[in-house]
């Protein structure tokens, strides 16, 4: 019997678009347990933060680093919607 296929980085890190508190860039970020969107989000990049709701005042653009981290998993998966 075989194991089962390990989740892509796509799949462990499904939600889009993210931006952490006082931050410039979008990122990937796990679903929190039970929904608790105000506890500590972790990114595919490593890096972690609290949910910023509010306007963004100027351009945010994508994290690099989540970009590479999953297209160096699954180069079919796009980052951009």
């Amino acid at each position: 019997m075989t194991a089962p296929p390990a989740p892509s980085i796509a799949e462990l890190y499904p939600i889009r678009k993210v931006r952490f508190v006082k931050g410039r860039t979008y990122h990937r970020t796990k679903r929190p347990t039970d929904e608790r969107w105000w506890d500590l989000l972790e990114a595919a990049c490593g890096r972690t933060g609290y949910l910023e709701r509010g306007f963004p005042l100027g351009t945010i653009t994508p994290c690099r680093r989540c970009q590479k981290a999953v297209e160096a998993d699954d180069p079919s998966d796009t980052y951009n919607e």
